[in-house]
């Protein structure tokens, strides 16, 4: 076997939020090729022996910096204060709705109640981790942009790792 068909993918979807997993027709290719292809919505809770982990797809943190009352001191503590903002409003989204529209109707797949054990945001902003309130809080950043590097959490032992596709 080829070393992506042994791996679980997930993937999200869809124009607004909460967003409905893409179409069946649109990951057939994709999930011919692997086996173990997942697709859910936006956000996604997967429940992994007894933890709790939230996947979120959407460019928050530029929303929330140019909508932001009090910005961090040091930029260096954006994503900490990020992550403690999320966490301590409870939602995913703690803008107005002119910002980031949403479905009144399923506002309740937003909520961060009770805090999961991780959250994983997929945003376009820089890589980073954050452990606060019990709470892994991470972005993988964007994957071309640093060099093709990700992050690798290994639920088991609830580490993160740092990888990178090297030159070869």
């Amino acid at each position: 076997k080829q070393w992506y068909q042994r791996r679980v993918a997930i993937t999200t979807g869809g124009p607004a939020l909460p967003r409905p997993p893409l179409a069946p027709y649109l990951v057939e290719p994709l999930a011919q090729k692997l086996s173990k292809l997942h697709v859910c919505s936006n956000p996604a809770r997967v429940q992994y022996c007894s933890q709790e982990i939230v996947l979120f797809r959407e460019n928050l943190i530029n929303k929330m910096c140019r909508h932001s009352i009090r910005f961090p001191d040091r930029s260096e503590e954006l994503h900490v204060h990020f992550a403690k903002t999320l966490l301590s409003q409870g939602h995913l989204t703690p803008l107005p709705l002119h910002v980031v529209p949403v479905y009144w109707s399923h506002d309740h797949a937003l909520r961060l109640y009770p805090i999961p054990d991780v959250l994983i945001l997929a945003d376009k902003y820089d890589a980073f981790s954050v452990s606060t309130n019990d709470c892994l809080v991470f972005n993988p950043g964007s994957f071309p942009k640093s060099n093709f590097s990700f992050k690798v959490y290994l639920p088991g032992p609830k580490k993160l790792e740092n990888c990178e596709i090297g030159d070869s």
